[in-house]
């Protein structure tokens, strides 16, 4: 397994301390900071979040590219999810959030990224009849983006979602969703805290998908209503349970320490790191 941290933690912080003249900045700096933290502490690879559109500007796509190509880290990436959804049954929403993933897409295979992480978008927390109609786009979606992009260079990872999703949610419903899609070139990532929250059987997803997990993200959690993202160790995630379960089924990809503050980065490397 390799360890490795998410982006998210500084750009949350950066975006706190207001440092920053436009999203365009802030994606840089907080990818800069995150590379700078990985190097200096020795972690093996970076997720790094791309959400901001102004990153797709050929200028600034250009300068994002040249930068996070000077660091020799290893690296992958989470896709933009902010106000998109593939599983809309808005057709603009998913137009637009397909776009985004193309482009996005593009990027990566000028940074040597391997691996990018998607949202499925949140389904209809109303109606069930209004989810199976989620269900039915985000297939198409998917089918639209996988069919648009490099999957030999590019894998696509579909990660589970928390319960107020109400899709891609515990082991069932993710079972029926890929089942739905019913693709062989889409993959998993698993986050332990979005699990966590749907009571998800870690043994029974591990056994069902293990194939096509591909990436996992670290983070804990105190409830079932929210996804906090705190310190490793300060939450009720049983870390050495999913651990075990990972090793036990050969798992050998990266395990992504995903925080909503990168101050508290340092402590949850040293906590994770007890149990690899």
């Amino acid at each position: 397994m390799e360890l490795g941290i998410s982006a998210l933690g500084h750009v949350i912080d950066l975006a706190a301390t207001h440092n920053f003249k436009n999203l365009k900045d802030l994606q840089l700096k907080a990818s800069i900071e995150c590379l700078n933290f990985a190097e200096e502490n020795g972690i093996e690879i970076v997720e790094l979040v791309i959400d901001v559109p102004d990153v797709f500007n050929d200028e600034n796509r250009q300068e994002f590219i040249e930068i996070v190509n000077s660091y020799k880290i290893k690296k992958q990436v989470h896709g933009p999810y902010v106000d998109l959804s593939l599983c809309s049954y808005n057709n603009r929403i998913i137009e637009a959030s397909l776009e985004s993933c193309r482009e996005t897409g593009k990027i990566c295979y000028q940074i040597d990224v391997e691996i990018m992480t998607i949202h499925p978008g949140y389904a209809n927390f109303m109606s069930n009849t209004i989810r199976e109609i989620n269900k039915k786009q985000l297939k198409w979606a998917i089918h639209a983006l996988l069919d648009s992009i490099d999957i030999q260079k590019l894998k696509i990872c579909l990660e589970n979602m928390p319960q107020d999703a109400y899709i891609m949610t515990n082991s069932n419903n993710i079972e029926e969703i890929f089942k739905t899609i019913n693709r062989n070139d889409l993959f998993i990532t698993y986050d332990t805290s979005h699990f966590y929250t749907c009571d998800g059987d870690v043994k029974r997803l591990w056994a069902k998908f293990q194939k096509i997990i591909k990436n996992v993200h670290i983070v804990d959690n105190f409830t079932k209503i929210s996804d906090t993202h705190p310190t490793l160790g300060t939450g009720k995630i049983d870390f050495k349970e999913i651990i075990d379960v990972m090793k036990n089924h050969y798992y050998e990809g990266a395990l992504i320490i995903e925080l909503s503050s990168a101050k508290s980065l340092t402590q949850s490397i040293n906590f994770i790191n007890k149990f690899l």
